[in-house]
């Protein structure tokens, strides 16, 4: 039996404590005309390389993993593929910061605006003078508003669909307290 052996390269960023474990360089050619294509052969050919990069003994259950790669659009500085330890994220907003920062870190990218191509489109950063970063992701939306889910152990639950470049379950009703002393 053969096993190949991979020298990954990496640099693990923290945005208001969501760690970003940035992959720059190391990981296998991905296949593909688009950020789409790269992250289809991802999956089908590397996922044990992305169970490898982001779970334990090296990773945990709140790291997110972003494989730097070559933009396949001309206004882009760098393609991201995003992924966690349980699949793969079509965008990271936190993760994004992170590989600015990152990028900022290894002098690779100076102060203004950079555009990261994703496989669900194009992200327009700013890295700031006084290295803060602030992000434009892709078209969000609202897709169905107050959805009903029945919870085991909660009962019936309301919110809406919504897209930002991945699908989230928004709900206002949640009955928590959202206070700094009940953190």
């Amino acid at each position: 039996m053969s096993s190949t052996l991979f020298n990954f390269k990496i640099i693990d960023s923290h945005t208001g404590g969501e760690p970003t474990r940035m992959v720059y360089d190391g990981f296998p050619e991905l296949v593909g005309e688009t950020m789409q294509d790269k992250l289809q052969y991802f999956k089908q050919n590397f996922d044990h390389l992305r169970q490898s990069i982001i779970l334990e003994p090296r990773g945990n259950d709140v790291l997110v993993g972003a494989l730097l790669l070559p933009a396949t659009d001309p206004k882009a500085t760098a393609g991201i593929i995003f992924f966690n330890n349980a699949g793969y994220l079509g965008m990271c907003g936190h993760g994004t910061i992170g590989v600015v920062a990152s990028l900022a870190y290894q002098q690779k990218i100076t102060t203004g605006t950079h555009w990261f191509e994703t496989p669900v489109g194009l992200i327009k950063t700013t890295l700031h003078d006084d290295g803060s970063c602030s992000i434009q992701n892709v078209p969000s939306y609202r897709y169905k508003k107050q959805v009903e889910v029945q919870v085991p152990e909660l009962g019936l639950i309301r919110g809406d669909i919504a897209w930002g470049g991945n699908w989230f379950f928004l709900v206002s009703e949640h009955g928590q307290d959202i206070q700094a002393n009940n953190v």
